[in-house]
């Protein structure tokens, strides 16, 4: 793509996320032709300069191309087109969102039935390059394991890439449907699990699924993997995750809503109308559901998505916030 396109012009936006808009915006041009196989993207920092918007929801987007096969991202060699199968690649962003526990239990339930047949496939199948693919991958969840953000996305490589090591590719396909709606479970409760020092439980499980699956026990790995299940859903972790409790907080209410609408309006224009909605849905409640205890996280899933240049002043505000309704 060459350097100054007019190919990322800002289009009028509608309640989805900043990072589905730049996604589709992306496949659009795909289909257009503007960007072809083969084409490597901008850097992510570029992008973000492009779009006018953060380096986090430019992330989302290309996670989201991952995901749908549209992309392949990998740090050092950057994102490349894939090539354009007979049907136009497709991005389900109707997934995107996570109402409630049951939905998320059913997405959870949904993904152990795949990554039973994926794991035992691999188990058997997996080439020495694919394992040693499995280990890298491995090891770099091992590396981020201070920001939530990054494990996710390492751990979602991880499991797509035991997936593909197990030679199936409808189900590989089946896997990357809900990939998005599964990040959004798995952000909410892998911040729950790593802010009460679960991590090292938690990378453990993912070491017997990686070493199983290696030494071609196909047993031990799925084992593993259940475990490493029953560890998000364990003593109440889902529930914390999503913001559910035994008595239901009351919501924050309207007031909050005006509060927040009026000055993140005034600090970023128009495009308040979208983070509001997107910062709610990574934490699987609407905004007019927000609570206390959803508030620093809510908070923090806002600056997230803030150019640099409006951090101090967000930081501000969000203080003035948390002091308000907190």
């Amino acid at each position: 793509m060459s350097e100054g396109s007019g190919a990322f012009s800002p289009e009028p936006l509608d309640k989805r996320s900043l990072g589905e808009h730049i996604a589709a915006h992306l496949q659009a041009l795909l289909l257009d032709g503007q960007l072809r196989p083969g084409d490597t993207l901008p850097s992510q920092r570029e992008l973000a300069t492009r779009y006018g918007t953060s380096v986090a929801a430019v992330r989302e987007a290309i996670s989201i191309l991952s995901a749908s096969g549209v992309v392949d991202a990998r740090p050092g060699r950057g994102t490349v087109v894939l090539p354009v199968t007979q049907q136009a690649p497709s991005i389900n962003l109707w997934l995107g969102v996570v109402h409630d526990e049951t939905e998320a239990r059913a997405f959870l339930d949904t993904r152990q039935v795949l990554e039973h047949y994926t794991i035992a496939q691999a188990a058997r199948r997996a080439t020495p390059e694919q394992r040693a693919e499995l280990l890298g991958h491995l090891h770099a969840m091992r590396d981020v394991q201070g920001d939530p953000e990054q494990f996710i996305q390492a751990d979602l490589a991880l499991h797509l890439a035991v997936a593909q090591a197990a030679g199936n590719p409808v189900v590989l396909r089946l896997l990357r449907a809900i990939h998005m709606p599964l990040a959004n479970v798995l952000r909410a409760v892998s911040t729950e699990l790593l802010r009460g020092g679960r991590f090292p439980a938690l990378y453990a499980t993912h070491e017997a699924i990686i070493h199983g699956v290696i030494r071609g026990d196909a047993v031990g790995a799925t084992a593993a993997f259940d475990h490493m299940l029953d560890q998000t859903t364990e003593g109440g972790v889902l529930e914390r995750a999503l913001g559910r409790h035994a008595q239901p907080e009351p919501p924050l209410g309207p007031a909050f809503l005006e509060d927040l609408h009026w000055n993140l309006t005034r600090l970023i224009g128009p495009m308040a109308d979208v983070l509001i909605p997107e910062a709610a849905s990574e934490l699987g409640v609407d905004p007019g559901a927000l609570t206390r205890s959803h508030l620093g996280r809510y908070l923090a899933n806002l600056a997230r998505q803030l150019p640099e240049a409006k951090q101090a002043e967000w930081q501000a505000l969000a203080e003035l916030l948390e002091k308000r309704y907190g």
